[in-house]
């Protein structure tokens, strides 16, 4: 009995080059889902950071009454009177973040930046301190996951300059980026201390040698932002421009809204566009926004922290009167929807 065989025919060319055609265009399609699924868990992770923040704040509070300054011994404040520490609101938090030996270890009488140009004494320079912002450089030039969205392009960036020059706003010696700014309304670490505006409905929840208390936030907690996200190096106007999370030097942790007014809600179509969440700075081309703006990497828009503790997203095209007054802590105005 003879057996035949059958020789079965290969692909032809143009089957082969279909056959690579559709894999590739299967491809293509599941390559947006798999980067939609990335920034999920990105945008989750800064979720659970801020989250951390909020509950770190309410614990501080339940101890101290008060929430922390976003700056203790400002350099920017001109002021002879004020000795430069810079110390930042994320190194009084560093115990309820649950890095206690970080903050055990953490000199208070020296500075973590000489950055004061107007010739003021300088804590670790001059006066009872020792040494200079070398001193506390093995705390705030270690990176904190619990500060750094993994959506934003800079982290684990550092950066020196300068060091030891009191009169370069940005000085800084190994400087560790971060990816939060505390809400301190339209004042910077420009300004006096925190409690010389509780008069001005502009007033944030954080500032200068002072922050709120609970009892302070009449506008009602839920109703008030405390912590917000910010991405800097090329997503700014500038690259020296902050957060820098543990270390205090210029624009390293205020979030700032801007409008007119100490006594009402008064904003100018330029404000809205310089100031809101993700807002191009002079209409800026690439996108990038001004120091102590609130950005993300976020598709339209940023995540923020409440003052009770909540964390929301809040969309870029959100109406700019409405931002205000969830950044500002006693305006007496409703937010309405948002």
């Amino acid at each position: 009995m003879r057996l035949t065989l059958r020789v079965r025919p290969a692909f032809t060319l143009v089957e082969l080059l279909v056959v690579i055609a559709i894999i590739g265009i299967l491809v293509a399609l599941l390559l947006p889902a798999v980067q939609a699924a990335r920034e999920a868990a990105r945008r989750t992770q800064c979720n659970n950071n801020l989250k951390q923040q909020g509950l770190a704040l309410q614990n501080y509070h339940d101890i101290y009454n008060t929430f922390p300054p976003a700056l203790i011994g400002s350099g920017r404040w001109n002021n002879p009177a004020n000795p430069v520490k810079n110390t930042t609101g994320w190194v009084m938090l560093l115990p309820q973040l649950e890095q206690a030996p970080m903050y055990d270890n953490y000199n208070s009488n020296t500075c973590s930046s000489v950055s004061s140009p107007y010739g003021l004494p300088v804590m670790g320079l001059t006066g009872p301190g020792s040494g200079n912002d070398a001193t506390n450089m093995p705390i705030y030039s270690q990176r904190l996951k619990v500060l750094e969205c993994p959506s934003s392009p800079s982290i684990g960036e550092n950066m020196t300059r300068n060091v030891n020059t009191p009169s370069d706003f940005y000085s800084m010696n190994n400087a560790k980026r971060a990816n939060y700014l505390f809400a301190t309304g339209v004042f910077t670490d420009y300004d006096a201390p925190y409690s010389n505006y509780n008069s001005d409905i502009r007033q944030g929840a954080f500032g200068n040698n002072g922050a709120a208390t609970l009892a302070a936030i009449t506008d009602g907690t839920s109703n008030s932002i405390a912590i917000g996200e910010a991405v800097g190096g090329r997503m700014k106007t500038a690259t020296v421009y902050g957060p820098w999370g543990l270390n205090g030097t210029h624009t390293c942790c205020h979030g700032r809204v801007v409008s007119g007014s100490t006594t009402t809600i008064t904003f100018t179509a330029t404000d809205a566009r310089d100031w809101g969440i993700n807002g191009p700075w002079a209409g800026n081309t690439l996108k990038q926004t001004y120091a102590w703006v609130f950005n993300s990497l976020h598709p339209g828009g940023a995540q923020f922290a409440f003052a009770d503790g909540s964390v929301r997203y809040i969309s870029q095209t959100v109406d700019y009167g409405t931002f205000l007054r969830l950044n500002y802590i006693h305006d007496g105005q409703p937010t309405g929807n948002y």
